[in-house]
């Protein structure tokens, strides 16, 4: 993070937790989905991918209700919205690798181990490259964009693996 105070930070949080909320109310199936995903060796990539893409949904969710606008009428910058989605990608990413981790550990299976190895950080990059463009083009107009990022960072991450 660049230099913020501790109001900035609560701010952040705030808008992490809004977005958790948010999520859980939503996406509990995907989560289940992606929960499986991580734990088959085939379709590791793909659970990353689908972690990566959870602030991309609760973008979406939030320009659907016009959420942006209430936000940044508040004492709220655009860079706390960037900074608060970005964390929540790495958050479900993280949360991702520790399943995987330990499922490898549980089951004997080194190949979670070694996938992860190339899907976690083709994920964080892959949050890198859409976020930014999905907080300027909208999630409408980025649709198409986010499906071929996403079809390549797949097919990178699937072959690497």
């Amino acid at each position: 993070f660049p230099t913020r105070r501790s109001s900035d930070l609560m701010k952040i949080r705030g808008l992490l937790l809004k977005d958790i909320f948010e999520l859980w109310a939503q996406c509990r199936v995907q989560l289940v989905l992606t929960g499986v995903y991580l734990l088959l060796p085939l379709f590791t990539s793909v659970g990353m991918m689908l972690l990566a893409m959870m602030p991309i949904y609760a973008l979406g969710y939030d320009e659907r209700c016009r959420w942006e606008r209430y936000a940044l009428a508040m004492p709220v910058r655009k860079s706390d919205l960037f900074w608060s989605r970005f964390l929540l990608g790495v958050i479900a990413i993280a949360l991702g690798a520790a399943v995987q981790t330990l499922a490898a550990l549980l089951t004997g299976r080194g190949e979670l181990l070694s996938s992860l190895a190339v899907t976690a950080p083709s994920a964080v990059v892959y949050l890198l490259i859409t976020l930014p463009l999905m907080m300027k083009l909208g999630v409408e107009k980025g649709r198409f964009l986010l499906l071929l990022l996403t079809m390549a960072f797949m097919l990178l991450s699937g072959a690497a693996a």
